[in-house]
């Protein structure tokens, strides 16, 4: 990436992070108080808001920079890590960085449980998307497995990482090694619907995002990305 555009403001890299997530949760808590899809899972309402915020503004912004940057609206020339690993490299990082995420995420749900039931026991329950979904018709279910399946799943990591890691990260390189840990802070932050995963997401996303800087692979991270979201749909599959 040219180091003229790296992004060196402090401010604007705050902002470039965490508006998008802010929005994302205004929509979530109108849709919410509107009663919209209220005979669904809050997941699926928090699908929605995902789908009028973060889409338009990561995927829209990504335009913007293209054309003013480049004259074109091919979002790919603005993207840094665009190494290409070999795919014997790709079959051995994304099982080890996945099963590396879900071990990390497991083992520190004790705490986030105790920073949901203490430090975050403000939220109201109205807003906590985390349900019991046993309670649910079969129909509702199957919404929200397709919601799961093609935002969270597919299209949700995909400009995520498109945003966050090939745009962002890409143009945070001036900080060296810190670039990574306050990417992936940041990006953590960004989820305000779960505060109480801030910690385990750092965790669980620092090792795969540093494997991700190191190789200055955009595809590493957008394959584990995806795959360990896919487990959440098969869990909600079993559900049926």
């Amino acid at each position: 990436m040219n180091q003229e555009k790296e992004i060196r403001n402090v401010g604007k890299l705050l902002i470039l992070h965490l508006l998008p997530g802010a929005v994302l949760s205004i929509i979530y808590i109108v849709l919410l108080k509107t009663g919209v899809l209220s005979e669904y899972p809050k997941l699926v309402v928090l699908g929605l808001a995902g789908l009028l915020s973060i889409v338009p503004i990561e995927l829209g912004y990504l335009f913007y920079v293209a054309k003013k940057e480049e004259g074109t609206f091919k979002i790919f020339k603005v993207l840094g890590l665009k190494s290409k690993l070999k795919l014997k490299e790709y079959i051995i990082y994304i099982p080890l960085l996945f099963i590396m995420t879900g071990l990390i995420i497991t083992a520190l749900k004790p705490l986030s449980n105790y920073l949901l039931n203490t430090v975050f026991r403000f939220i109201p329950r109205w807003y906590n998307c985390n349900q019991e979904l046993s309670v649910y018709s079969r129909d509702s279910l199957i919404l929200l497995i397709l919601v799961s399946f093609f935002f969270f799943t597919l299209i949700g990591p995909l400009v995520e990482e498109l945003y966050f890691r090939g745009y962002l990260l890409a143009r945070m390189k001036w900080m060296g090694k810190y670039s990574v840990l306050l990417n992936a802070v940041l990006f953590a932050v960004y989820h305000f619907w779960t505060p109480w995963l801030i910690a385990s997401r750092v965790a669980a996303f620092l090792p795969l995002y540093y494997y991700v800087y190191k190789k200055d692979s955009l595809k590493l991270a957008i394959l584990v990305h995806c795959i360990a979201n896919f487990t959440d749909v098969i869990a909600l599959i079993m559900l049926l």
